[in-house]
């Protein structure tokens, strides 16, 4: 087979949200900031977090394994798996090595991308790309993750308000030609590289006991500029996706975002003259997942059934970098 024999899709889903919430209220106790100004901000009312005995990795397997099943097809028939994460268990090795052995996945591939909470569609990219080159590749596990709780210092509310841990996964596989994924795109913009980050940890700061105190172990982040960076170059990265079809953002049935920011979205669905109909959210009920956010979307999505065969969806995320993905779907 050739790859004008057959499109790649997604072909199964699935999430794990774990089950500890930490509601608008108690986030008000440790910052300051109150439920009410949370939300009218945000848009999110709880977020939740893992407990202490819960890791990247055993929280990516739940969702794999949903998505498996939902895929029905067995963890044998995998040939890559991709995590997208920047909390994994260790800085290294690959997140995605571990699931490999957890779930048997002996004929698959494993190794881990960092596009931060782009990653998943990235990752999306990469596989398909991979799939379409390679027709031996038949099926492909892309695992968005997040752990952030352990990131965060609680009485910080630039960053306390908004995170959330929990994990989602799709499986692509072969779909008849003209559907799947019928393009991508990825862009960056360094010049505000450090507008989000987490420093601790990273070769320039190694966490030791003299400088334990400085707080570089906890997420730092200047939301204003979050807010700059996705309302100008959010839309050029749809609308380059879509001139790669020759589609205009008006043929678009759905779009699926990263979940950062409940107003964002709707600014951003409003500067690109579209009904908040046309899109899924789920923040409000479980904060932003970085990773896992667009993954867990679609799997919402999918399960609500707003999202039917041949409609033309969008999945687009913006990560720290920045980096901002699109991928164009046609639904199978």
């Amino acid at each position: 087979m050739t790859a004008k024999d057959f499109g790649i899709g997604i072909i199964g889903t699935g999430k794990y949200i774990p089950k500890k919430v930490i509601t608008n209220e108690e986030v008000e106790r440790l910052t300051g900031v109150s439920a009410a100004e949370i939300y009218k901000k945000t848009g999110i009312s709880k977020r939740f977090i893992v407990e202490d005995y819960e890791t990247a990795s055993g929280i990516s397997l739940k969702a794999a394994e949903v998505s498996l099943k939902n895929a029905r097809i067995n963890s044998e028939q995998l040939n890559m798996i991709i995590g997208c994460t920047f909390t994994g268990d260790y800085i290294f090795p690959a997140m995605a090595c571990k699931i490999q052995g957890q779930l048997g996945a002996w004929n698959a591939g494993a190794f881990d991308v960092m596009a931060n909470c782009t990653g998943f569609q990235v990752g999306l990219t990469l596989a398909s790309d991979r799939m379409i080159m390679d027709s031996n590749n038949k099926y492909a596990l892309v695992i968005g993750s997040a752990i952030q709780s352990r990131y965060i210092k609680w009485t910080d509310p630039s960053t306390a308000i908004y995170f959330g841990d929990g994990a989602g996964a799709a499986i692509l596989g072969q779909v008849p030609s003209g559907y799947g994924i019928l393009a991508s795109d990825i862009l960056s913009n360094g010049r505000v590289y450090d507008a989000v980050r987490l420093r601790g940890g990273g070769s320039s700061y190694t966490i030791n006991p003299s400088n334990v105190n400085e707080g570089f172990q906890y997420y730092e982040m200047n939301g204003m500029e979050v807010w700059k960076q996705v309302i100008q170059y959010q839309p050029i990265v749809i609308k380059r996706v879509l001139s790669k079809i020759s589609k205009k953002i008006e043929d678009v049935n759905y779009f699926i975002f990263h979940q950062a920011n409940l107003r964002l979205i709707e600014y951003l669905m409003g500067k690109m003259k579209q009904p908040m109909s046309k899109t899924f959210t789920n923040i409000t009920d479980i904060g932003n997942t970085a990773d896992a956010s667009m993954a867990i979307a679609l799997n919402d999505a999918v399960e609500a059934q707003r999202i039917k065969r041949d409609d033309l969806v969008i999945i687009s995320g913006v990560g720290a970098g920045f980096t901002f993905g699109a991928t164009a779907i046609r639904w199978y």
